[in-house]
């Protein structure tokens, strides 16, 4: 075999088509979007990743982040795309990541007797999911990405979240009040939220962690390698600096790399956000003033 089209992404991704995420030391492919409805030259939006932010992926418009998705958190195979096609036909669509000592690649399938189903760029900055609908013969959209406005790249701003349930809105991390009242309750949430009491920094007592389940955890991590989640919380409890962790094991049965997953933050917390019980969500382990508690038992529910 000299050369298929499946090596050579465009604006498209098709079932069984591998999207490398990395390869050795090399960032992997990206889809690049259309210039217009009618110009397939490249357009200005790409999805993919790079190694600065491995292990996670994002929709560019040129060289600012649009959307993000949420780091890896293990999970070889998930199945959290379910359409409802006609009355009686559906699709779901299962994606698997594949990651081994030299590559990380992710890829798709549909269910038996699915419609034909790819995810597609648009020109206009979308990541959508459509099907082939033969009766109208024409592409239905299934679902894009972002889902909403509030998913958009550091929409809430620095410390705020996106909450997908019930309604999509904006709120504070706990231990965090609206940076300005007044914006917020206008809807405006760029500059974020601010701490209600300040961290003591390096002083023996005073900071714990709370634990918040089901989170898309911020972007602007530090990955450390080669540690358990004590080990993990220890490296973020030990730093005057760190405000935050997170905590996954992604190492596969086929692997020799240990492939622990260690993220750490310092400073303010951008682009996170509310899943739920999603296969793709985090425990998010924040750190707050006044809190007593070890950091790894320490767990409260988030209001």
């Amino acid at each position: 075999m000299l050369w298929q089209s499946f090596d050579y992404p465009t604006d498209t991704m098709l079932p069984g088509m591998k999207m490398v995420i990395k390869h050795g030391a090399r960032a992997g492919e990206r889809l690049v979007s259309w210039k217009g409805p009618g110009d397939p030259s490249p357009g200005n939006f790409s999805y993919g990743s790079d190694l600065a932010t491995f292990p996670q992926i994002f929709l560019w418009d040129g060289t600012r982040p649009v959307y993000r998705s949420t780091p890896w958190t293990g999970y070889r195979v998930k199945s959290e795309y379910q359409f409802q096609t006609t009355n009686t036909s559906s699709i779901i669509i299962y994606l698997a990541v594949v990651s081994d000592d030299d590559e990380s690649y992710t890829v798709y399938t549909v269910s038996d007797g699915a419609w034909l189903t790819r995810f597609v760029l648009t020109y206009s900055g979308e990541l959508q999911i459509q099907s082939w609908n033969a009766s109208s013969s024409a592409w239905a959209v299934l679902g894009q990405w972002p889902h909403y406005q509030c998913d958009l790249y550091g929409y809430c701003g620095p410390n705020g979240y996106c909450d997908a349930l019930p309604v999509p809105a904006c709120r504070c991390l706990n231990g965090f009040e609206p940076a300005r009242a007044y914006e917020w309750t206008t809807g405006r949430f760029s500059e974020g939220c601010r701490r209600k009491e300040a961290l003591s920094g390096c002083s023996a007592d005073g900071d714990g962690f709370l634990a918040l389940p089901g989170m898309k955890p911020p972007d602007g991590f530090a990955l450390v390698a080669n540690r358990t989640l004590e080990g993990c919380a220890a490296e973020c409890r030990r730093n005057c600096s760190c405000v935050a962790y997170a905590y996954a094991n992604l190492t596969s049965g086929a692997s020799s790399v240990d492939m622990t997953r260690c993220l750490v933050w310092a400073g303010e917390l951008v682009d996170v956000g509310k899943l739920g019980a999603s296969p793709a969500s985090d425990k998010l382990y924040l750190r707050l003033a006044g809190l007593d508690a070890p950091a790894v038992k320490g767990q409260r529910a988030m209001q």
